[in-house]
């Protein structure tokens, strides 16, 4: 059995979520109709996050799926 996540097919808009406690951010996207595309990007968030926040170690990671089209707030530093 692979521990790899399998991928979402519904349609929507994905993000590589960053979650603090009740705190969360729609880090990178939207990857829209594309799970893939997020799940392929969280290790990059992480990296950044845990390099550029000293509380990063702490967070929690993954990917989100909204009906939002906003861009996420790492876009311009990590381009999705």
């Amino acid at each position: 059995m692979s521990d790899k996540q399998q991928p979402d097919t519904k349609k929507g808009s994905y993000y590589v979520s960053v979650i603090d406690g009740s705190r969360y951010v729609l880090a990178l996207g939207p990857f829209i109709n594309d799970h893939q595309a997020a799940l392929d990007r969280v290790d990059a968030v992480r990296d950044y996050v845990r390099d550029h926040d000293p509380r990063g170690h702490f967070y929690s990671f993954g990917t989100a799926r909204t009906d939002s089209d906003r861009p996420g707030k790492l876009n311009a530093i990590l381009s999705p």
